[in-house]
């Protein structure tokens, strides 16, 4: 949100229009949604165009349109979740990785390609589809539990980094 207001700001005291970086992410019915059109659309369009992209037409010919949108899908979150790991590095000032914050985005992969088949299941079933305020919940339950269990608890756990402060800490 910060940002956001930032973004707005900047954008309203010159002449440059700024993409919106956000798109209220809140309202995310499904993960899909939050990463393709809510969060971050900057690195989600430059991901989709330097990664997602190119990974799947080079192997649409080889394993077949549905399997290279799932492999493009699971290479780009990877390529994500290592330049995450790479922040990290610098956040906890050279702490070795865990990996956790890769597996962050890898899980996030996984679950968007269930969320896919679920999808696809209940229009070929012809069963009517969850509602969307369910859906929105459903979605940010599913972000929350895994933003803590894999980004916040891995930053918690080395809680004295080698900058020697306390993460988390007051600056008193």
């Amino acid at each position: 949100m910060v940002l956001t207001y930032r973004a707005t700001w900047v954008g309203a005291m010159s002449r440059y229009e700024l993409v919106q970086l956000f798109n209220k992410p809140y309202l995310a019915t499904s993960l899909h949604d939050f990463w393709g059109r809510r969060w971050n659309r900057y690195s989600s369009n430059i991901l989709r165009q330097a990664i997602y992209d190119p990974t799947r037409k080079a192997l649409k010919g080889i394993v077949g349109y549905g399997p290279a949108k799932v492999v493009s899908l699971i290479v780009s979150l990877v390529v994500s979740g290592v330049m995450h790991e790479l922040m990290f590095h610098y956040i906890t000032c050279g702490k070795k990785p865990t990996w956790e914050v890769t597996w962050f985005f890898v899980l996030q992969g996984v679950c968007m390609i269930i969320e896919a088949g679920l999808n696809n299941l209940v229009r070929v079933k012809g069963w009517n589809p969850i509602h969307p305020a369910i859906r929105v919940m459903c979605t940010a339950g599913i972000l929350f539990a895994m933003f803590y269990w894999l980004l916040v608890l891995p930053v918690w756990r080395s809680a004295e980094n080698d900058c020697g402060y306390i993460i988390g800490s007051s600056l008193d």
